[in-house]
């Protein structure tokens, strides 16, 4: 179609024409895409904001929000977003609003959000504010109020206290009339029902994957059947505490002729009795009131009270026959008194027919004695108790629906629970109340007037015992108590009875209960037993939901941290917002004229195109669109290292994308987690698209019961945790993944936790690589940088084009800013040039003045003589008088020449580009001083299966430690101060029950490390990716390296260098067997491991050393005996090969110890030095050790007795080098001392004593530094 629709003829409309298909596409389609693209989908790359990004943060600017202000409801930003810049749905803001306050979404969220909104569990936002219908009954200090009366102006301020979410009491001063919404009821098992529209949050009660059951916000059209509502039934929680005065109901006769009657001043509860009593069973006309009973007793109850009440006001009283078979004879009280008549009316005693009968308005807002009186009389017309052998039941039944939901509700306010059903039979609603705990409530609270239904009552509670509810308990409770038991009957005996989760029994058992579980869900389960009881929240399932017709809604504003208030026993919540410190930055100098404004959609007022934008958003934040044919997707970064990379681009503008990588390490995304390959992070910076793959960061952990634990601690970024919990609960549940015991989701407010539980044959690693594969805790961010250049045309962008497109914005802003900030110091000095003028000639001027008859001429006069202009006339003329002052006087002469200097310094910056360039640099630094912080997402240099980060770690020399129980750690040499020989030591490692250090290696961060398992396979690492640890640590386990089997541990480790001599490995099994196999046979281990040695029956393979091929060979015994043989004697073999004898030991032997003498080495030289499991150490000479043949049983090395205990090390040192000898005992206990200290003994002795040890202590360990 032609644009110009004056074109189009009358004639025209229903003829079809021919068309040029490339006409109709340039004109419809493409328009409407770049319409979309412009102002919806796609982000500026000046400020990284879109259309209604930028929308949200103006109208927060322009309403004051700033981030030291008070919050503000959602909903009145959203509201003015939709009122004066952005005509589109409310949800398509809001939703907007909730992600830029998402610290989960946002790395550095730009708004500051309070209350709920969303979670990484994919849990929605509360409502923006509450949106409920009228007649949704809130508890206030005022009573039961319907939320439409809450403000009785009608206006929006209002003061009033509310009940919140655990029984807090909060105020409430905003009331909204929300206007006409769709709207969704949902019902409960017990009949509870709420109406709101579709974004409207409740409070439910759910089990999480896990098993763990947790309170959750839902919104309505969210909710599904099944779902657990909390109901609130605070008891003796505010209630009003005046009564109600009532001189404003008493009506005024038209009739001269009606007879005044004595009216009461307030509600009482003799008044509330007689509303109650009429209600149940009066006839309410306009002009006359029946009370009809056939209890005598109730009949003169009614008629005493109604004496004290209306004490001139007669009661007719007449005698009735029964109207049909079966039924009592009855007494009829009628009320003519038009003056009281029309009075009981005022105050809510409506002439309705049954059906239509409420409870008055004043009775739900009165205190809570009064309210008792009028229940008691109520339950005493309407109400039944029934006392069978099969049911015990006591009910109100009425024709009336909404006098029973109010019934309902204010039963809750008393802490009883009823149940509403329809009867179609009688077609009459029934509230039944059952339950020992709500009879008990009832009769102390309430009460029947008769002694007949009394005493059923007390027969009641006399025949129950306990109370065994079907529906009112705390559900999911006890499965997820029972499956986290400690195995101990004694402890477990509470939470597996039956019923566990009824509130008397978790009353009563709730200590005990929180003491059987796993230490670690202690206090976590203590504090929940303890919320649940203080709240006594009664959770009740969704039964019904219906969408309902478009209705008005309305909403409160809480002042909480909460912001949740009860109605209709339901819990509600929303959220309040304002600006972050951040957003601020980039508004900043929004109103010095920075960049240029548009009209708004309706011209009615103007809105920026883009924003001064201090800060590269786009890459602080990222962003994700879909636009028509194309869609954007740009990962957060960290602000440290963009505002190095832009000051790098400011000093050298040839900078490639590489150079600026430097600083750029990756995305940094705000949960964390691994990112890999540091080569695509690089493509994709260079060409603005690519792949980068994104992990949890998990470890394996051992429990002190030897399970193992994989620990999740940060997420994939979008990983929505729930789904992910889903998952692996479905692959274990289809046994792709076999070997997970249980999953948990132990996060809270300080992160996230996930605890995998493993089963005692599943092994860890192959378990966390399927979890890898099969789930999102691996995944991939699939970067495309695209956004609006000059916010017109769509570019993909590559890292160095975004910094340049953001700094060529930023020096257009400080230009316009510095312009606005140059003439605004022009048209100051100009002032300030009159009036020095005028002060200069003051008497002059004066004078002038005085001869004017107007100020017009005045102005005149003053312009003439002086050569002023109209501004400067008008200066002067608005003078005051004090400015004639001497020292004022000085202040305009200072003042001008500030604005002089100020002036020339700003035409200096207008003219130089370089010092624009010097403000933005200075203003990053400025930024990176007061935002900036550490990076969150760790990067690893090499891809996925060729783990390394070696560039990125120093090389430094360290000690690892590895205990028999297989934890490892490495940590700096000077941890372990030197102490005399003797000394006790210091606490050198802290251990689980039963685990000993077994192995100090000294070595270098960037050596590889080989560790050689007991069942004779080989694994290797880097050093530096062994945990590091403190002295007192107890590192972590090897399996999180290594992909071990149970019963499997490491025995030997072997740490190369990388230009290491050695040329084949000597292995020696703790059965004295020995092999030689090439080194180059080790060059590339598998991450998975590889056979190193075939093993013999249980022998073991122990010992694992480097040799030359030509060097020598000496094992030891823990029983003394040692054999020192050639190398030679051993022939190379293959890796399968299971060895040769090296020493022949006895049956009760083993072998301790194999050392390598290097043939380069002269023998004299060296010593051998022994340590014994009792402390006792010495050195001997190595001359002493004759070499034999291989296969011998050796010669004495020790004489081993009860005193010195069996040998636990040997080591061939070197007497002209200075070592330290470390020793750790299996308590724990660590001493380091000087060798030359330990005494130089013969082969046969027993040596001295090198370690003082603890009774019942022995030596671990031993290890030369």
């Amino acid at each position: 179609m032609p644009k110009d629709s004056s074109q189009i003829l009358s004639n025209d409309i229903g003829e079809i024409k021919p068309r040029d298909i490339i006409t109709e596409m340039q004109e419809s389609y493409l328009d409407y895409a770049m319409s979309v693209i412009v102002s919806r989908a796609l982000p500026d790359v000046r400020d990284g904001l879109k259309p209604v990004h930028r929308r949200i943060l103006y109208a927060m600017h322009e309403m004051g929000l700033r981030h030291n202000v008070k919050f503000r409801k959602s909903a009145a930003v959203v509201g003015d977003v939709l009122g004066k810049y952005h005509p589109h749905g409310d949800i398509a803001v809001y939703d907007s609003m909730v992600h830029m306050a998402q610290t989960f979404a946002m790395r550095y969220p730009l708004i500051d959000g309070q209350g709920n909104f969303g979670s990484m569990d994919g849990d929605g936002a509360a409502a923006m504010r509450y949106c409920i219908t009228k007649d949704t009954l809130i508890p206030t200090d005022k009573g039961l109020v319907q939320i439409k009366d809450i403000s009785p102006t009608q206006g929006e301020n209002i003061d009033i206290k509310i009940l919140s979410k655990d029984k807090i009491i909060n105020s409430a001063n905003k009331w909204f009339d929300s206007g006409e919404h769709p709207t969704i009821k949902v019902t409960t098992n017990k009949g509870f029902s709420i109406q709101g529209s579709y974004n409207h949050p409740i409070l439910t009660w759910v089990n999480e994957s896990s098993g763990k059951p947790i309170f959750q916000w839902r919104l309505l059209s969210q909710i599904k059947e099944g779902d657990f509502a909390v109901i609130d039934r605070s008891q003796n929680t505010l209630w009003p505490e005046n009564k109600i005065q009532l001189r404003s109901y008493w009506p005024v006769p038209k009739n001269p002729r009606t007879q005044i009657k004595t009216l009461p001043d307030e509600l009482t509860e003799d008044l509330a009795h007689l509303l109650g009593a009429l209600i149940a069973e009066g006839t309410l006309s306009k002009n006359k009131i029946e009370f009809c009973n056939s209890d005598y007793a109730w009949i003169k109850e009614f008629e005493r009270r109604w004496q004290k009440v209306f004490p001139n006001c007669r009661l007719h009283r007449f005698d009735r026959k029964p109207s049909s078979y079966g039924k009592k004879p009855y007494q009829r009280l009628e009320i003519h008194s038009q003056h009281v008549v029309v009075f009981l009316q005022n105050i809510g005693l409506a002439p309705a027919k049954s059906p239509q009968r409420i409870i008055p308005e004043l009775i739900l807002q009165s205190p809570k004695i009064v309210v008792s009186a009028f229940l008691q009389a109520y339950f005493e017309g309407d109400g039944t108790i029934t006392n069978s052998g099969k049911m015990n039941e006591l009910a109100a039944i009425s024709t009336s629906e909404t006098l029973i939901n109010q019934l309902q509700i204010l039963l809750l306010r008393y802490g009883i629970a009823g149940t509403k059903r329809f009867d179609n039979y009688r077609n009459t609603y029934k509230l039944y109340i059952r339950g020992l705990t709500n009879y008990l409530l009832f009769k102390n609270e309430i009460g029947f007037i008769s002694e007949r239904k009394n005493n059923k009552l007390t027969e009641i509670l006399e025949k129950l015992k306990k109370d065994y509810s079907p529906t009112d308990f705390v559900p999911y409770i006890s499965s997820f108590t029972r499956s986290n038991l400690q195995d101990d009957y004694q402890l477990n005996r509470f939470a597996v009875r039956h019923n566990f989760d009824r509130y008397p029994n978790l009353q009563k058992n709730h200590t005990q209960t929180a003491l059987a579980v796993r230490p670690a869900l202690r206090t976590e389960l203590k504090l929940l037993f303890d919320n649940l009881l203080n709240t006594n929240y009664l959770f009740d399932p969704i039964v019904k939901i219906e969408k309902t017709e478009k209705t008005k809604v309305y909403s409160l504003r809480v002042n909480s941290s909460c912001h949740s208030f009860v109605g209709n026993g339901f819990i509600n919540h929303n959220t309040e917002a304002r600006m972050s410190a951040l957003a601020e930055e980039i508004l900043l100098d929004l109103d010095k004229e920075t960049v240029p404004f548009r009209d708004n959609y309706d011209a009615t007022r103007k809105e920026p195109t883009v924003m001064p934008g201090k800060l590269p958003n786009l890459l602080l934040n990222g962003t994700l669109g879909i636009a028509v044919g194309m869609a954007t997707d740009i990962p957060p970064h960290n602000l440290t290292e963009i505002c190095d990379a832009i000051i790098k681009l400011i000093e050298d503008p040839e900078a490639t994308t590489e150079d600026l990588m430097e600083f750029v390490k990756g995305p940094d995304f705000p949960t964390g987690g691994i990112i890999y390959d540091i080569a695509a992070i690089k493509n994709a910076y260079a060409t603005g698209k690519g792949g980068i793959i994104m992990r949890a960061k998990t470890e394996i952990t051992e429990t002190k019961t030897g399970a193992f634990q994989i620990v999740i601690h940060e997420i994939p970024y979008r990983v929505n945790k729930a789904t992910l919990l889903e998952k692996v609960a479905e692959l274990v549940r289809d046994k792709k993944i076999e070997g997970i015991r249980d999953v948990r989701d132990e996060s809270d407010k300080d992160g996230v936790r996930i605890v995998v539980d493993v089963k005692k044959d599943g092994l860890p690693n192959k378990i966390l690589n399927q979890l890898f594969s099969f789930t999102q805790l691996q995944e991939t961010f699939h970067l495309n940088m695209l956004a609006l250049v000059d916010g017109i045309e769509p570019h993909v962008l590559n890292l160095k084009t975004v910094l340049e497109k953001y700094l060529e914005h930023r020096q257009l802003v400080i230009k316009r800013r510095t312009a606005y900030e140059l003439k605004k110091a022009k048209e100051r000095e100009h002032i300030l040039e009159g009036l020095k003028k005028a002060l200069d000639h003051i008497d002059e001027v004066i004078n002038t003045i005085r001869k004017s008859a107007t100020k017009e001429e005045a102005k005149a006069n003053l312009i003439k003589k002086f050569k002023l202009t109209e501004i400067q006339a008008d200066a002067i003329l608005e003078m005051r008088l004090q400015t004639l002052a001497g020292l004022e006087r000085k202040k305009i002469d200072d003042e001008l020449k500030e604005k002089r200097a100020l002036i020339a310094e700003l035409e200096g910056i207008l003219q130089s580009n370089k010092k624009i360039l010097g403000l933005i640099k200075k203003e990053i630094e400025d930024m990176k001083e007061r935002f900036g912080d550490d990076r969150r997402t760790a990067v690893v240099k090499n891809a996925i299966g060729t783990f390394s980060a070696e560039d990125l770690i120093p090389e430094s020399n360290v000690i690892i430690t590895i205990t028999k129980s297989g934890y490892v750690k490495r940590l700096a040499p000077d941890t372990y101060k030197t102490q005399s020989r003797g000394g006790k030591g210091v606490i050198g490692q802290t251990l689980k029950d039963e685990d000993v250090v077994d192995k100090l290696i000294s070595s270098n961060t960037h050596d590889d490390i080989l560790f050689f398992t007991n069942k004779g396979r080989a694994f290797q690492t880097k050093v530096y990716e062994l945990p590091e640890g403190s002295r007192t640590s107890r590192g972590q386990a090897l399996v999180n390296f290594l992909q071990l089997q149970n019963g499997e541990t490491a025995q030997a480790v072997l740490t190369f260098a990388k230009k290491d001599n050695a040329k084949f490995l000597v292995m020696s099994t703790r059965n004295g067997l020995i092999k030689k196999v090439a080194r180059e046979e080790f060059a590339k281990v598998r991450r998975s491991g590889m056979i190193a040695i075939s093993l013999k029956g249980d022998d073991e393979l122990m010992w694992v050393e480097t040799s030359a091929g030509d060097d020598q060979v000496m094992l030891s015994t823990e029983n003394g005996q040692a054999i020192r043989f050639n190398e030679k004697d051993v022939r190379p073999m293959g890796r399968n090969a299971s060895g040769v004898t090296g020493m022949r030991i006895k049956k009760d032997d083993h072998i301790i110890s194999m050392d390598i003498i290097r043939k380069e080495i002269n023998v004299k030289d060296l010593e051998v030095l022994v340590v014994t499991e009792n402390g006792l150490g010495k050195k001997t000479e190595a001359t002493y050790y004759k070499i034999q043949k291989r296969g011998g049983s050796g010669i004495k090395t020790l004489k081993v007795t009860p005193k010195t205990g069996k040998i636990v090390a040997m080591y061939i040192l070197n007497n002209a080098e200075e070592h330290d000898l470390v020793i750790i005992s299996k308590s724990g206990q660590t001493i380091r001392t000087p060798l030359n200290a330990i005494s130089t003994l013969g082969r046969a002795t027993q040596g001295v004593r090198v370690m003082r040890l603890e009774e019942g202590d022995k030596v671990a360990s031993a290890t030369v530094l």
